[in-house]
């Protein structure tokens, strides 16, 4: 909570007090906000990866199989063999809404019948068998774009809301973070990705996962 001047986190472990706050908390984002009086029509939806060993598996290392995405409605994406002796593949939105106190670990059967047979369509060489499953949470804006911005009314907390795609955008999220929590000057225009920017303003705006 804001303070005026400071900004209190009470956690089970203690009660701590800072002058500058980031939020970047994922399934978890609109607990913390609502301290702050905000709520964001966000949607948290359980994902899964499952990796693939295939039978020739120099033929999809880094080097000759790129990092894809087929888009298209579902979405999928993968990765070459890399750290794993497997490909990574995935349907990007693919799972079902949760909460972070509903989620639970275990791997969808139709989410994974549906990556099986896009991969007998698309890469059938590929598609060998399976080393585990893992599975994730997505927290999505309606229009699948970031948040990052200082909380309205808090200009000493900034926001950051990855919608399910920051992971390869971390090093420069984290930089305009520290910008927004340090009140430095930002070169970028964060207008995109503001807080209040009218989609996230509707009461139930029609949503567009597609990136």
């Amino acid at each position: 909570r804001d303070l005026g001047g400071e900004i209190e986190v009470v956690t089970d472990d203690g009660i701590y007090r800072c002058e500058r706050l980031i939020v970047a908390g994922g399934a978890w984002t609109n607990q913390v906000l609502a301290s702050f009086g905000m709520k964001l029509p966000l949607t948290v939806t359980q994902e899964q990866v499952t990796y693939f060993k295939p039978a020739n598996q120099q033929a999809f290392a880094p080097e000759r199989f790129p990092v894809w995405i087929w888009m298209d409605d579902p979405s999928f994406y993968g990765f070459p063999v890399y750290g794993e002796t497997a490909v990574k593949v995935a349907q990007d939105v693919g799972g079902r809404p949760v909460t972070a106190e509903t989620r639970s670990f275990d791997p969808d059967a139709e989410n994974l019948a549906r990556v099986q047979a896009f991969m007998r369509k698309m890469l059938p060489g590929a598609l060998g068998p399976i080393l585990y499953t893992k599975t994730c949470l997505y927290t999505l804006t309606p229009d699948r774009d970031f948040i990052i911005d200082r909380v309205p009314g808090h200009p000493h907390v900034a926001l950051a809301v990855g919608a399910g795609h920051a992971f390869k955008f971390a090093s420069v999220i984290g930089r305009l973070l520290a910008g927004l929590a340090g009140e430095e000057s930002i070169d970028t225009d964060l207008t995109p990705f503001a807080a209040d920017r009218a989609i996230l303003r509707e009461e139930n705006p029609a949503a567009n996962y597609l990136v």
